[in-house]
């Protein structure tokens, strides 16, 4: 029976699936991660969306990019700088 994980880290928002001690993923899941990580450091959603093949970034955004810990905690502490600045 397959067993299906998400990994954290590197190889973040890929599903992963097991089965019979064999790890098996498909190559289209390796996109997301592709295109969440590029965001995530710094790459530009235009060109992202452009090396994906895709016309309208944001479809991009809204189908190939998910929302990690290290952007939420990096959001988190943007808002809270300004925030302290505005007190």
């Amino acid at each position: 029976m397959a067993q299906t994980i998400a990994l954290e880290g590197i190889i973040s928002c890929s599903v992963f699936h097991f089965h019979e001690d064999a790890l098996i993923f498909r190559f289209h899941e390796l996109r997301h991660t592709f295109a969440t990580l590029a965001l995530q450091n710094g790459v530009d959603i235009k060109t992202v969306s452009s090396m994906l093949g895709h016309y309208d970034a944001g479809f991009t955004l809204r189908t190939y990019t998910h929302a990690t810990r290290q952007m939420q905690n990096q959001a988190a502490e943007t808002m809270g700088n300004f925030m302290t600045q505005m007190m």
